[in-house]
């Protein structure tokens, strides 16, 4: 059993615990509200990371694993989980593209966070600012990288 998968797991349970603090102090002092949100984001990108470090590690692959792209750049085989993972990332309305794309921003100042989405239309392309709404989306995304990891663990046990 890879030593990932109860990292994988206590990353996630970090999260929750911390969604959790944040919904027992409704309402929230703006302040408090975004570090427990950005905090439990992180706990979920370190989820993911740990997780993508738990399917190299099932292919004999050994590195520290940065992103999806470089997991499957320099793993030695690309199983089918990672294809699911790769397809969903490619997919930008995607939870997880979303999940990925709001991470990311987490490590821009304020000003740079509000990333803008390129919609091609027949003239030109058209930048539309993505706006951010009052319910944070962390708590489904959890919900929706719990649902995956577990999944593809119980098709990998029935294999």
């Amino acid at each position: 059993m890879s030593q990932w998968i109860g990292f994988t797991n206590q990353k996630l349970y970090q999260c929750r615990l911390l969604l959790a603090q944040l919904a027992d102090v409704q309402p929230a002092p703006p302040v408090l509200q975004q570090a427990l949100e950005e905090s439990a984001l992180y706990q979920l990108r370190d989820a993911w990371l740990s997780y993508l470090a738990e399917l190299g590690d099932m292919v004999a692959y050994r590195q520290p694993v940065r992103s999806l792209a470089e997991l499957l750049q320099h793993a030695p085989m690309t199983t089918g989980e990672m294809r699911e993972l790769q397809q969903l990332a490619d997919d930008g309305f995607s939870w997880l593209a979303q999940m990925l794309a709001a991470a990311d921003a987490q490590t821009r100042p304020a000003g740079l966070n509000q990333p803008a989405q390129v919609v091609q239309t027949m003239d030109a392309p058209v930048k539309i600012a993505l706006v951010a709404t009052p319910e944070s989306p962390v708590a489904g995304w959890l919900l929706d990288l719990t649902r995956l990891i577990d999944g593809q663990r119980a098709n990998r046990q029935e294999s």
